[in-house]
């Protein structure tokens, strides 16, 4: 018995020393490679904008490394880690605060909920992902992810021979250190910001396609939200709009616990924000998509039928 417990101890700890060894294994290459994609920043001022008044950002050196500044406004944003940070999330409020919290812890286990979840509805990842991205019409031009999260559908835009610089903006810490994680890995140079999709950081007019999967319905202002994304998109560009129905949300409730308790016992119940649209925009739709577990707004910045 002495000689069974002797062994079982040892190859305790052999095994925990195994673990310990891979896990700072994996530290130093993700170290490694973060570095070399914080190589790859660039300052992208062509695109950049202050969120508050999209007034034009210089480049400025502040305590930790450079950052952006608004002579406008007198604000100063860092760049931290290769990321762009415009918002504070302790400043943040209402459901904003509450579901960037939430994806902030969630975002080390996302990638393994979504496989599970596209099994649970009935479709492989690539093809539901694709059954939106396909959609986007960016023409060779710069695109634009809101609420990027940890990058699950940037495998189906990245080597796209139509699309060509990517940006992607989330409210969540977490979820944008995991893409950046992810992206670096990759060798992507894909342009990432921390921010909030109702004061988007970028000038108007800069992107020939924009798209967001997953968040909106739980906005604290989804109307600004839509007339952001509409503002940052060049005329004529294609934006889609997507996120769970409601028969989707109480299948969250039903799996993720974390979900529901951060929703309130008395959420809303998710109505597509179709009419938050302004009445100008062009070939509108609204159709679902995922077999039925999701909803997807379709349509068209006017002002020209091709993008340039």
């Amino acid at each position: 018995m002495k000689n069974k417990n002797g062994w079982l101890a040892l190859g305790t700890v052999i095994g925990a020393g195994a673990l310990s060894f891979a896990l700072v294994r994996r530290h130093l290459r993700v170290q490694a490679e973060g570095l070399a994609w914080q190589k790859q920043h660039r300052p992208a001022l062509n695109v950049l904008a202050c969120p508050d008044c999209h007034g034009a950002l210089t480049i400025v050196f502040l305590a930790g490394g450079d950052g952006y500044h608004c002579s406008n406004c007198q604000k100063d944003y860092p760049v931290v880690g290769g990321i762009a940070h415009f918002i504070q999330p302790t400043e943040l409020t209402g459901w904003n605060k509450r579901f960037a919290a939430m994806y902030d812890w969630f975002s080390w286990g996302y990638r393994a909920f979504s496989k599970i979840a596209f099994a649970y509805i009935g479709m492989s990842e690539e093809e539901a992902r694709r059954e939106i991205t396909d959609r986007l019409e960016p023409k060779g031009g710069r695109l634009l992810e809101v609420s990027i999260g940890p990058g699950v559908n940037l495998p189906y835009l990245v080597r796209r021979p139509d699309v060509g610089e990517i940006f992607g903006l989330d409210i969540s810490p977490g979820q944008l250190y995991r893409c950046r994680e992810y992206v670096a890995h990759r060798g992507w140079d894909t342009q990432l910001q921390l921010g909030n999709a109702e004061q988007l950081p970028y000038q108007a007019n800069s992107f020939n396609g924009v798209f967001h999967l997953g968040g909106i319905n739980f906005f604290n202002d989804k109307k600004k939200a839509i007339e952001e994304m509409i503002r940052v998109a060049k005329p004529g560009t294609r934006i889609l709009i997507c996120d769970e129905n409601e028969k989707g949300a109480q299948a969250y409730e039903r799996f993720l616990p974390s979900f529901k308790r951060v929703a309130g016992k008395q959420r809303p119940a998710v109505v597509p924000p179709v009419d938050l649209l302004p009445p100008e925009m062009q070939e509108v739709r609204l159709f679902e998509v995922w077999n039925g577990w999701m909803y997807c707004i379709e349509f068209r910045k006017p002002g020209g039928k091709e993008v340039a």
